[in-house]
């Protein structure tokens, strides 16, 4: 069996740094031919992608790239979310934030990460043109300081709990991502709701025996809600700048072990180790 990191397409070069670090991490060679058992990052949309052999499944990357899919499989597994609805008409966004106008509300652009394009929105006036349709709609949980948890799961583990910042007053989006400046924060604990909502959001995409990160947020009351979940491959992959070099040798290693448990023997001995390239 011939394992690889498949990376082709005119994309590729998005993720050439991440290529070069798992071929390192799990001894396996970076391709542009599809091996017998991959680690899909890029290739072209028109390839027939479910016949391919892959770590992490092709469905679950193609799920995790649009909001508006999560969102249907996250209603259909029940997945606590704050309450989101994927709106056909303008006319239709209107009813919603009129029906609930003691919430606010988030114009979440569909692609994409970092909270690229959102926006709070108070009539359906606010929906710049052109906006791609359908409309997803979700209710923005406000808290006294914005800040997103995360946790990341590799062949059914979760691990890695932290937060995200900012470290001062300045900056005002209430998006708090890392593209946007905010910072990991590590030290706090996940409990057991936090741990099994994010599980929960796993289990339903089929990221819980691959891998997958989830992004998490709690409300005053300290209820847990799913955000979005993330992979790698074809669209995006898992922000490895994680500001924890202990954080991400453990990502790496748990990759290596989990993608050799699928095919056989691992390369690197007793010990997991960098393969020296």
């Amino acid at each position: 069996m011939i394992p690889v990191i498949l990376n082709r397409s005119d994309g590729k070069w998005a993720f050439e740094v991440l290529a070069q670090t798992l071929s390192r991490a799990l001894w396996v060679d970076i391709a542009e031919e599809i091996g017998d058992f991959n680690y899909l990052l890029g290739i072209e949309d028109k390839t027939d992608r479910n016949k391919i052999d892959n770590f992490i499944p092709v469905l679950s990357i193609e799920i995790a790239s649009d909001k508006r899919e999560l969102e249907k499989v996250f209603n259909n597994f029940k997945v606590q979310r704050p309450k989101t609805f994927i709106l056909d008409t303008i006319g239709d966004v209107e009813t919603i934030l009129k029906e609930y106008n003691q919430s606010s509300w988030i114009l979440k652009y569909p692609n994409g990460c970092g909270g690229m394009h959102h926006r709070l929105i108070e009539s359906s006036v606010q929906i710049p043109k052109g906006w791609e349709c359908p409309f997803l709609l979700q209710e923005f949980i406000e808290n006294d300081i914005p800040e997103v948890y995360r946790l990341y799961c590799v062949d059914s583990e979760l691990f890695g709990f932290n937060v995200r910042r900012f470290d001062d007053n300045i900056n005002q989006t209430p998006w708090v991502a890392h593209a946007n400046g905010a910072k990991y924060i590590y030290g706090e604990q996940a409990d057991s709701q936090a741990i099994e909502v994010a599980k929960e959001a796993l289990i339903a995409t089929n990221l819980y025996r691959s891998f997958g990160v989830v992004d998490l947020i709690k409300d005053r009351a300290d209820k847990w809600y799913v955000l979005e979940v993330g992979t790698d491959g074809i669209y995006n992959y898992v922000d490895r700048d994680v500001q924890n070099d202990d954080l991400l040798h453990e990502i790496n290693e748990r990759l290596a072990k989990g993608f050799w448990k699928r095919i056989g023997v691992p390369p690197w001995g007793k010990t997991w180790k960098y393969r020296d390239i």
